[in-house]
């Protein structure tokens, strides 16, 4: 009886390792779409707060955006700008020659300037 049940136990048990191998193996994945095209990966840029860092704006808006005479001269108070995030992108571009305000154009990409200056409308902006 004891060989009996020895030999049934190790059956029983590799048959269940056998079940269990099968039913936890992972489907080969795919990167096709339905079309057969390879999906588009896209990789975010940085934030607006890596951008306003990368680009020198703490310099004389300091890091919080309140600006004042400091260091890199007199910078606007961005937390209370009145300019549309469209005026911000052009000032940016364009700088503001007579206030000191140096102009990024051709050294900060249109995707950047765009986040950029969403970023100082909705994050500096006081609450």
């Amino acid at each position: 009886m004891n060989g009996f049940r020895k030999s049934t136990t190790m059956l029983l048990g590799a048959g269940l390792l056998g079940v269990g191998a099968l039913s936890i193996q992972p489907e080969p994945a795919s990167a096709e779409t339905e079309t057969g095209d390879r999906p588009e990966i896209i990789v975010p840029r940085a934030g607006g707060r890596a951008a306003f860092e990368k680009f020198g704006c703490i310099t004389c808006h300091l890091g919080d955006g309140r600006g004042g005479q400091n260091e890199g001269g007199y910078g606007a108070d961005l937390r209370v700008t009145k300019l549309t995030e469209q005026e911000l992108i052009q000032t940016i571009s364009n700088g503001r020659a007579g206030k000191g305000m140096p102009a990024f154009k051709g050294l900060i990409d249109e995707e950047t300037l765009e986040v950029l200056a969403k970023y100082i409308k909705v994050e500096l902006r006081l609450k």
